[in-house]
């Protein structure tokens, strides 16, 4: 019996299908990566540390050029080109740094799910790539940096507050959580560890997490998971091998001392109640300055708290969430608007301003 002619149709009904499939995948994949825009954070600053205010920066890469003035955020498209922030400002020389993107973890998923079709959609687009959330420019410097592939950015810089395998000078944990440091330290780069006042810590390691409702970003998903148990405001403690804890400032006054008894670097403002000051509108998120994405989220959910309520932040990014009269942390002031400026500047070493108190925005941008 002569069988080519069903082998025939056999070949053709499987390159029709091959085809389906393709169209198929070729119509998704394009998606699953997410949009190709991100911000970017630039701070510029003074070769001895000192942050450089209102510095004009400007962001470029084949895709377009962005500008900022420091510290302060753009929106930009990604690319698989280097960017480059310049950031100007006389008497100082200018800074430069060449940020080369990472491939996405989201990235690998696509070419699992899209096939090579997928991966040249997101390729051409940009939406493959990242670059680091936040840039630091050192003027009188030209640097680079390079995100590491999956996109972990860098994290805060070493602060030297101790050696990274020094187990026993960690902060607040107890001796379970000594042990799960330990393990941390024998995990993979990129990795972070994150950990708050009351001794509730998470490591993340990778750019993949089983639980889908986290960053893929071990730097956010350490502060992200550790906030998530604590119900507070988490730090991170170490960032692959470098320790970026910055040492408490401690707080010696009782919960009921008046705001005088406290020391000067925790005291709230010596000013009358802030006034709406009409620098944005209190649900315009992208108009806070300094926060990264993770603050942004934290200042959503503040928007949903019952007052009275303040919110606090940092020209270094840190952020503080403040509602009731009843804090959980009672060493910090029952007043939320103390309380906001107080455990902000507590947890970024520096001192914080107010943003926003109740329903109105009462951050006055700083003056060159």
């Amino acid at each position: 019996m002569d069988l080519s002619p069903i082998g025939d149709r056999a070949a053709r009904a499987w390159r029709c299908g091959l085809l389906l499939a393709v169209a198929v995948l070729a119509g998704g994949c394009a998606s699953v990566t997410g949009g190709n825009t991100q911000k970017m954070y630039v701070q510029a600053q003074t070769q001895d540390g000192t942050s450089v205010a209102a510095a004009n920066c400007t962001l470029s890469n084949d895709k377009g050029n962005w500008r900022v003035q420091s510290p302060g955020d753009a929106t930009i498209v990604r690319s698989n080109k280097a960017m480059d922030v310049r950031c100007e400002k006389a008497p100082l020389p200018q800074g430069v740094v060449s940020v080369e993107s990472g491939t996405r973890a989201a990235m690998f998923g696509n070419i699992l799910i899209g096939g090579v079709i997928g991966a040249v959609v997101d390729h051409t687009s940009g939406a493959a790539y990242e670059y680091p959330e936040r840039i630091r420019v050192v003027m009188g410097q030209m640097t680079s940096f390079t995100l590491p592939r999956g996109g972990a950015s860098e994290g805060p810089p070493p602060t030297n507050f101790a050696a990274l395998n020094d187990v026993a000078a960690v902060p607040h944990l107890n001796p379970r959580g000594r042990e799960l440091y330990r393990e941390w330290l024998g995990r993979p780069h990129p990795r972070a560890f994150a950990i708050s006042p009351d001794g509730r810590m998470f490591g993340a390691y990778g750019t993949s997490t089983s639980d889908p409702t986290l960053p893929g970003d071990p730097v956010e998903r350490a502060t992200a998971g550790c906030e998530r148990a604590a119900k507070a405001p988490c730090r991170l403690y170490a960032v692959n091998d470098n320790v970026v804890w910055v040492r408490d400032v401690p707080v010696t006054a009782a919960p009921s001392a008046p705001p005088a008894a406290r020391p000067a670097a925790l005291r709230a403002p010596t000013q009358p109640a802030p006034i709406a000051s009409g620098y944005a509108a209190i649900e315009d998120v992208d108009a806070i300055p300094y926060l990264s994405d993770r603050g942004r989220a934290g200042y959503r959910e503040w928007l949903l708290r019952p007052t009275p309520k303040a919110f606090a932040i940092s020209t270094t990014g840190y952020w503080y969430p403040a509602w009731s009269l009843a804090p959980q942390d009672t060493s910090l002031p029952t007043d939320p608007t103390e309380r906001a400026v107080v455990g902000c500047t507590r947890n970024a070493g520096t001192p914080c301003r107010l943003y926003a108190v109740n329903g109105s925005v009462v951050w006055v941008k700083p003056a060159p």
